[in-house]
C-alpha cells in the first residue's frame, strides 16, 4: 500500500475544477446510467445510478431489427436519463452493445435518439465491449496482477476475456445472450426438455471454438459480471440465509452454483421460477438461458468457483472517458493496480480536516505493530487492514463528534467507495475504526458477535494497536515523532521520541487510558518512556 502522504496529498493538476460525467450503457436487456464526479485530486465520487429494463432486443431472435415498441421504450428511457444527467450538469457518453450492433435498422434508432434527446450513441464491437467491461472490473476488484477469465452474460451476447495486468490476452464476443437464447429456444412456457437440450447443444457448439485457447492460457481466477451472474449470486445467498448490501467480491463455489442451476432448471415454468428466493422478477423468463451459458463455461474449464463483480461496462465507460480527458494534460489517470489506495483516499476525503492526524496515527501505529511482530504473530494482510483503519478511523467526524467512532463504522461498512475489499475485510476494518476509542469489543455487540472467533481475536489485536496510535497523537499536533518498542521480561517497553520544546503529557495520559485492551489481549504490561530529542 502507498504511504498515506502520497495517497492523500499528491494533487492531480489535470483539472482545476470538478468535472461530472454520465456514462450510459445501452444493453440488450437493460439500460444503465451512472453519474460520477471527478475531483481535482483525481478521485471519483459516484453521485447516482439508475437501471431500466428496456428489452431493446426483445421479439427478434436474430436481432435483424429493433421492433417499434422496443424502440419507443428505449427512446423514452434515454429521455429520462438525459433529464437526470442535466440535473447534475453532466457530460454524457453513451455506448450501445449487441442489439444495436446487429440491427439493420440501428441507424433509425441512433438518429431518433440524437434528434429527440441530443445524445450521440457510440455502437461498439464485441471485443471493445469486452475491453470496457475489463476496465470496469479492474476498478472494483483487486485482480490487476492476476490472470482472470471474465464472463459477462448480457441479453444479446456473452463476452469472454482473459486479462492480466491490464493487458488483454484473449477476448471474444459470442451470440449467446440470455434474451437471444430465450427468443430462439426457450420461449415456450413451460420449457420442454427437447427445447432445453437444443439450447444446450447450441451453446456447446459455439463455445467449442474458443475453449482450447482459454484452456491454453489457464486463467487464475474466474470473474463474472452483469445480470445473470448477480442473479445467481443473489439466489445462492438467499439459499444460505445471508443478507448483503453489495455483491462485489463475493465468491460463489461451484457446488453452490450447481444447487441453484438445478433449482432453476427444475422449475420449468416462469411461475415456478419466480418463487425461487433471490431471483429478480424481471429475469424470470430469461434466467434459464443465462444459467445454461454460465454452466457450460464453468464446467468446461473446471472452475472451482467464480467471483462476482458489481462493476462492468458502465464503470469501464467512466474510466475510458476520463482517461481520454487526461490524455490532453501532463498528468495521467491513477493506475488500476492500486484501487484499494484510491478507495481509501475517496473515503478519507469525507473528512479532509483529519488528514494530518491520520498520517501521524498511521506512522506510529505501524511502527509499534512492526516492532512487536513476535508478539502478535500477524502478517502483511492484517497490517494492511490496520493501516486502512488508521487512515479512516476519524471519518465519522464528517457527521458528528458525538459517537463519531460509530459513524466511522457505518460509513466504512456502507460506503460504495470501498471497492477492492471483500465484505469480510470491510467489516473488520470498520470494526477497528469503531473500537479505536471508548469501549473495546464486547460480546454483546451484534456486529462483533457475528464474526468468526478467529476474526474476533484479530479485531481485538488490531484495535488495541490503533487505540495506542490514536492516543499518541491526542493533541493532534504530531508531538511524538517516532517510537520503538521491545518485548522483554514479559512486558513491552515503548520509547517515545519528541522535541524538547513540546509537551507530551496529554499523549501519555491518553495512552495510559487506552492501553487496557492491548494488555488484556496480549497478557502483558505496556510501559512508555519519554525521550526528548
Amino acid at each position: 500500500m502507498l504511504p498515506f502522504s502520497h495517497i492523500l496529498r499528491k494533487p492531480n493538476q489535470a483539472f482545476r475544477t470538478e468535472k461530472i460525467l454520465a456514462a450510459i450503457d445501452l444493453g440488450t436487456n437493460s439500460f444503465h446510467i451512472v453519474i460520477v464526479k471527478l475531483r481535482p485530486d483525481g478521485t471519483l465520487e459516484y453521485l447516482t445510478k439508475e437501471k431500466e429494463s428496456v428489452r431493446l432486443g426483445s421479439g427478434s431472435s436474430d436481432y435483424a431489427v429493433i421492433r417499434e415498441d422496443a424502440m419507443e421504450r428505449g427512446i423514452a428511457c434515454l429521455k429520462r436519463f438525459k433529464t437526470l444527467a442535466e440535473s447534475y450538469k453532466a457530460e454524457i457518453r453513451a455506448v450501445a452493445t449487441s442489439a444495436l450492433r446487429e440491427a439493420e435498422n440501428r441507424q433509425v434508432f441512433l438518429d431518433r435518439a440524437e434528434k429527440e434527446t441530443g445524445i450521440q450513441i457510440q455502437v461498439v464491437s464485441g471485443n471493445e465491449e469486452a475491453r470496457l467491461i475489463y476496465l470496469g472490473i479492474l476498478q472494483g476488484l483487486p485482480v490487476f496482477d492476476k490472470r482472470i477469465l471474465l464472463i459477462d452474460i448480457g441479453g444479446g451476447s456473452t463476452e469472454l476475456l482473459i486479462g492480466e495486468k491490464g493487458e488483454i490476452l484473449f477476448s471474444t464476443s459470442m451470440k449467446l445472450g440470455a434474451i437471444r437464447l430465450t427468443e430462439k429456444y426457450l420461449k415456450k412456457d413451460p420449457i420442454s426438455a427437447t427445447d432445453l437440450q437444443k439450447c444446450r447443444i447450441h451453446i456447446e457448439s459455439v463455445l467449442s471454438a474458443f475453449l482450447p485457447q482459454i484452456e491454453k492460457l489457464k486463467p487464475f481466477l474466474v470473474v463474472g459480471s452483469s445480470g445473470t451472474i448477480t442473479s445467481v449470486t443473489s439466489m445462492v445467498l438467499e439459499k444460505k440465509g445471508e443478507k448483503r448490501e453489495r455483491l462485489n467480491g463475493t465468491e460463489i463455489p461451484i457446488d453452490s452454483f450447481k444447487e441453484i442451476r438445478k433449482q432453476v432448471l427444475d422449475a420449468e415454468s416462469i411461475k415456478k421460477r419466480l418463487k425461487i428466493p433471490g431471483l429478480d422478477a424481471k429475469r424470470g423468463d430469461i434466467i434459464v438461458g443465462g444459467i445454461l451459458v454460465l454452466d457450460e463455461v464453468l464446467q468446461r474449464i473446471k472452475a472451482p468457483a467464480f467471483t462476482v463483480s458489481d462493476f462492468a461496462l458502465r464503470e469501464g465507460i467512466v474510466y475510458d472517458t476520463i482517461e481520454s480527458w487526461f490524455r490532453h494534460t501532463d498528468t495521467s489517470l491513477p493506475r488500476l493496480d492500486n484501487i484499494r489506495d484510491k478507495a481509501i483516499k475517496t473515503v478519507a476525503n469525507l473528512y479532509p480536516q483529519g488528514k494530518k492526524h491520520a498520517e501521524t496515527v498511521t506512522k506510529l501505529t505501524l511502527q509499534l505493530f512492526d516492532d512487536l511482530s513476535n508478539l502478535h504473530g500477524l502478517g502483511n494482510l492484517e497490517r494492511d487492514y490496520l493501516e486502512t483503519a488508521c487512515y479512516l478511523h476519524q471519518v465519522g467526524l464528517c457527521i458528528s463528534h458525538h459517537n463519531y467512532h460509530k459513524h466511522s463504522y457505518y460509513i466504512i461498512r456502507n460506503s460504495e467507495a470501498m471497492v477492492g475489499f471483500s465484505n469480510a475485510e470491510i467489516e473488520i476494518i470498520a470494526l477497528l475504526a469503531r473500537y479505536h476509542r471508548k469501549g473495546g469489543p464486547k460480546g454483546k455487540h451484534e456486529e462483533f458477535k457475528a464474526l468468526r472467533p478467529e476474526d474476533q481475536l484479530l479485531v481485538r489485536k488490531l484495535a488495541s494497536f490503533l487505540r495506542i496510535g490514536d492516543g499518541l497523537d491526542r493533541s493532534e499536533k504530531s508531538i511524538i515523532e517516532r517510537l520503538d518498542a521491545v518485548l522483554e521480561k514479559g512486558k513491552v517497553n515503548c520509547r517515545l521520541y519528541y522535541q524538547k520544546s513540546e509537551d507530551p503529557n496529554l499523549e501519555i495520559w491518553s495512552v495510559s487510558e487506552k492501553k487496557d485492551l492491548f494488555e488484556d489481549t496480549f497478557g502483558t504490561n505496556l510501559e512508555f518512556q519519554l525521550h526528548p530529542i
